[in-house]
């Protein structure tokens, strides 16, 4: 996909993940342990290579982006958006939020989704799929940005474990 696209909002920025900061995505995830802990894996089992694995994996894809979720006043990176389009179906996006764990419930999360929805929706697809796992806060945060639980297996972009789509 394209390596320059940056998506601005007024408390975050979307852009492609360099390598430099797999490091940093490292500490986010490790530092977000319910999501990991719903997939029935652990966060602290992440290592830097399953985190360069997840970023080679969208960088090999043209269909794939693997965004850094920025603070742009402070420049820290504080989250992750991994993007799939023409999944799990031709018409749908697939997309994967991470907001590090002291950075929730500040709308950084919506903000990240309003953000990938008016960059997806509709030249790119007509129907947006979240990948989602047995954690209640995040299944809450997906209902209330109007997605519902399909129960269908899905692949967890990183993690081991059982994932599912919520679509809208």
């Amino acid at each position: 996909m394209n390596d320059s696209l940056v998506l601005t909002g007024e408390y975050i920025e979307l852009r492609p993940l360099p390598e430099r900061d797999l490091p940093n995505l490292l500490k986010v995830y490790q530092g977000t342990p319910l999501y990991f802990d719903g997939l029935g894996d652990r966060a602290d089992r992440l290592t830097l290579d399953d985190v360069r694995d997840q970023w080679v994996r969208a960088q090999q894809s043209p269909d794939r982006m693997l965004f850094g979720v920025y603070h742009p006043v402070t420049g820290l990176l504080i989250g992750a958006v991994d993007v799939q389009i023409g999944a799990p179906r031709s018409d749908a996006a697939a997309v994967w939020i991470l907001i590090w764990g002291g950075f929730q419930r500040q709308g950084y999360g919506q903000e990240c989704m309003a953000l990938i929805e008016s960059w997806l929706i509709p030249a790119k697809a007509s129907t947006l799929c979240a990948i989602a796992a047995n954690n209640e806060e995040g299944i809450s945060f997906l209902e209330l940005q109007g997605f519902r639980r399909t129960d269908l297996p899905a692949d967890p972009p990183i993690g081991r474990g059982t994932a599912f789509w919520m679509c809208w």
